[in-house]
């Protein structure tokens, strides 16, 4: 049986950790933790345990109580639940994936702080108003400071809150992800992250472990935001208060054109070349070669479509449903007049970093 040893050495120690969360969300014990949750790690042998300052490190730590190391009670939930382990169910980017339609689309109900088109947060809202599902993992920031953390939205209100993304990392956003299911027990969870989370999640549910069962039995809908690379929310504060921007002033960051493109609450805009800010870039990002989220039901971005607008990908007839009732109670409109070239653009710049 596989132990938190085994992901260690094919994903931690290699530096491909993604840091979605997945394997902290699946333990049973919560051996597992990341040092933005506490700076500390444990230190064991035979006898006994120390504390000690943790590492400066992009993947999650254990707290030496793995009951598989410890007592060999079989489990492996961690190690099945990772979408970058040797043998992973995760297929390999390939071009745009499957899509059913391609449109672009933007919400008709009012969301303060969407990021363009505010599809995925209407998409939501009309599955919560009609009980479609009960809970959704998103990211949600302070919108002073601007740090990120999981949450679990269990309404409307939840969602048009949480709105908008910054692709800021300080925590797993799959955390929230053991108390919706374990804690809360709810049964029909979306999920919306980047396209590693998703993979995480594709893993999950490709799994026949006994322990992630409950996961798999929970989880509804799953839509990916596109993703060219994530940035380190302490290292990426850093270079913006440098060069004068403060995280107050941003409304929403989006990557154009090999730029990462800043907007600011005043309209003004700051862009930056990638290669200047990827001193930021968690490693995981670099092994990763999926832009839209191949896994998903649906997959939404700003990359394809004007301002005001997001592109959609709808990739089976499950992402079509829920899309079609948000679109036949009025909370979005769209048309198919969808630029896809640009969007291949990036999905073969992105596929291209990992040859």
């Amino acid at each position: 049986m596989k132990s938190y040893k085994n992901l260690k050495e094919e994903v931690w120690d290699t530096n491909i950790c993604s840091g979605c969360g997945a394997c902290i969300a699946v333990c049973p014990v919560n051996n597992l933790y990341f040092r933005e949750e506490s700076p500390v790690k444990f230190e064991c042998d035979e006898c006994s345990c120390i504390i000690a300052p943790a590492d400066i490190i992009e993947h999650p730590i254990s707290a030496e109580f793995c009951k598989t190391v410890v007592y060999d009670v079989p489990c492996g939930a961690c190690y099945d639940a990772c979408p970058r382990i040797k043998k992973s169910s995760v297929p390999k980017p390939e071009g745009l994936g499957n899509i059913l339609k391609a449109v672009k689309a933007k919400a008709s109900i009012e969301i303060k702080n969407a990021q363009n088109g505010g599809v995925v947060t209407a998409i939501l809202a009309n599955a919560f108003d009609e009980g479609l599902i009960d809970g959704a993992i998103v990211m949600i920031d302070d919108k002073w400071t601007l740090e990120p953390e999981s949450y679990l939205a269990t309404s409307k209100e939840d969602v048009i809150k949480s709105a908008g993304s910054k692709y800021l990392w300080k925590g797993p956003i799959l955390k929230a992800l053991k108390t919706a299911v374990m804690e809360k027990k709810l049964k029909k969870l979306a999920v919306v992250g980047t396209p590693c989370v998703i993979n995480a999640i594709y893993q999950i549910l490709s799994s026949d472990n006994d322990l992630l069962k409950p996961f798999r039995e929970a989880i509804r809908l799953k839509i990916a935001i596109f993703c060219f690379e994530t940035y380190d929310y302490s290292k990426m504060i850093k270079k913006l208060k440098t060069d004068g921007v403060n995280p107050w002033d941003i409304k929403k960051m989006d990557i154009e054109s090999g730029k990462l493109k800043i907007t600011l609450v005043d309209g003004n805009v700051i862009e930056y070349k990638l290669k200047d800010v990827e001193f930021a870039m968690r490693e995981g990002c670099k092994v990763c070669g999926d832009f839209t989220g191949l896994t998903s039901d649906i997959s939404v971005g700003n990359v394809g479509s004007e301002e005001g607008y997001s592109t959609v990908l709808i990739r089976n007839k499950w992402g079509e449903g829920f899309f079609k009732r948000a679109v036949y109670n009025g909370y979005i409109t769209y048309d198919e007049n969808v630029n896809l070239d640009a969007v291949k653009k990036l999905v073969e710049l992105k596929r291209k970093r990992i040859q």
